[in-house]
């Protein structure tokens, strides 16, 4: 099973660089018409004394004109590609939006060659919005596809009806206006937690596979539901990973932080939540603060509350990893590493995803299909919607040679340089009875215990 990976924009080319590439091919037009025109001369000098001419000038004219067409067509594309860039930024919402609808509008009205190829292109993009599902579903026959093809048209209305567009787009636009109106008094939530010393993972895999989870059948505890380590780094202030789980794994219980009617706030972009709320409560537990240096590694529901934390919180968020995600979220300048099944109908909610960056330098978007051979309707049993089955392809990533995938080792391999590891496992109580987590103003401070049961 082969790997796509890409930055998850439409556009993979930054249109800097195609201008630039112009500007040189242009340059090099202009030196094989001076060419030109000196053979020209040279031959005309030749002819009068005699001698053979010394170049063929209609040579270079022919390298010249060619040259002239290839850097044209490059400056269009160039320009095409910014249009598709900045109707993305429109169509994402966010502080950027208005500055680029006026730019859009002025390079659409410059060059409206450009903007129909732009068109184009995302035309292209909404097409294919979960296409892979469909496709992987087509060998179950009319009945797989019809299944499929009917989730992603519910999906795509209700979407609309909302209001919210296709993919992620308006995802910056809701984070900014969840950070201007705030949360409000956050929803604090019953825990109890145990610590002990730690060790940093060897690499991608092993990250993804330290997600809690319930599977396997040496998960004694199927209330674990975040994992945070903290590193003491040497000259450096302390940083801290966090492992966050899916759903719960009973859809009927909706007392448990992490229960399936959490997912539709998130999944709409609503502020707060239960599973937010614990996710933050377990980080100021285990010692982080306003500023702190976090990275967050998600699953399913637990991979959109990984990207909340990095849109919404008060934390230096600096890589965000998921897998599974209903949702692909544009992160700004962390580095985000995104890995989605083709035949996984959890993250087919994403929906064509992000038409913009996930991140910034050295983010990624891996794609496969789990399943060695097609199952057709069997699929949606979920086999491919697992943190086991992601480890696996996290491992396929890992060993596939991209160049991102040595910026993940060497990320690991820094982790390793600390100087001590200490692990923090929260547990969401089984019967919560109405106990509430004190918050660090309410806690005095307090980094270790808990207040709504007993640490163990």
């Amino acid at each position: 099973m082969s790997l796509e990976v890409t930055d998850g924009a439409v556009v993979a080319v930054d249109p800097a660089e195609l201008r630039f590439l112009a500007h040189r091919v242009r340059a090099l037009a202009e030196t094989a018409r001076e060419a030109a025109g000196s053979a020209a001369r040279a031959g005309a000098q030749a002819a009068i004394a005699g001698g053979p001419g010394l170049a063929r000038p209609d040579t270079a004219h022919a390298w010249a004109a060619e040259a002239e067409v290839l850097a044209t067509g490059l400056a269009q594309a160039a320009d095409a590609y910014e249009i598709v860039e900045l109707r993305t930024a429109v169509a994402m919402g966010g502080s950027g939006a208005a500055a680029a609808s006026r730019e859009l509008s002025a390079l659409e009205a410059a060059n409206p060659v450009a903007a129909a190829q732009a068109d184009h292109l995302w035309a292209a993009w909404r097409a294919l919005a979960g296409d892979a599902l469909v496709e992987h579903m087509s060998d179950a026959g009319p009945a797989g596809v019809r299944a499929a093809t009917t989730l992603l048209a519910v999906l795509a209305a209700g979407r609309v009806a909302l209001g919210m567009g296709r993919g992620s787009l308006g995802e910056s636009a809701r984070a900014d206006r969840r950070r201007r109106e705030g949360g409000g008094p956050r929803g604090l939530v019953p825990m109890s937690f145990r610590r002990g010393p730690g060790r940093a993972p060897a690499g991608l895999a092993e990250a993804v596979a330290r997600i809690p989870n319930s599977e396997g059948l040496f998960r004694f505890d199927m209330n674990e539901r975040v994992l945070v380590e903290r590193y003491a780094m040497p000259d450096a202030p302390d940083r801290y990973a966090v492992y966050i789980a899916g759903s719960s794994e009973m859809p009927w219980d909706d007392t448990d932080p992490f229960s399936w009617g959490n997912n539709l706030g998130l999944y709409l972009g609503e502020p707060g939540g239960e599973g937010y709320d614990f996710v933050v409560a377990a980080l100021e537990e285990a010692g982080a603060k306003p500023g702190s240096v976090v990275d967050t590694v998600g699953f399913s529901q637990g991979a959109m509350i990984a990207q909340r934390l990095a849109t919404d919180s008060a934390f230096d968020v600096q890589r965000v990893t998921t897998v599974g995600s209903p949702l692909h979220v544009p992160v700004g300048d962390a580095v985000s590493l995104t890995i989605a099944h083709e035949d996984d109908p959890v993250a087919a909610l994403a929906d064509g995803g992000s038409p913009a960056a996930l991140g910034g330098d050295g983010s990624a978007l891996v794609r496969r299909p789990f399943a060695e051979e097609d199952l057709g309707l069997l699929e949606w049993s979920l086999p491919a919607h697992r943190v086991s089955a992601y480890a696996s392809t996290a491992w396929a990533f890992e060993h596939s040679g991209d160049p991102r995938a040595g910026d993940t080792a060497a990320y690991y391999a820094s982790l390793g340089e600390a100087d001590r590891v200490e692990r923090f496992i929260f547990v969401a109580p089984e019967d919560p009875p109405g106990r509430r987590l004190a918050g660090p103003a309410e806690r005095g401070g307090a980094t270790g215990g808990a207040s709504a049961g007993a640490a163990g």
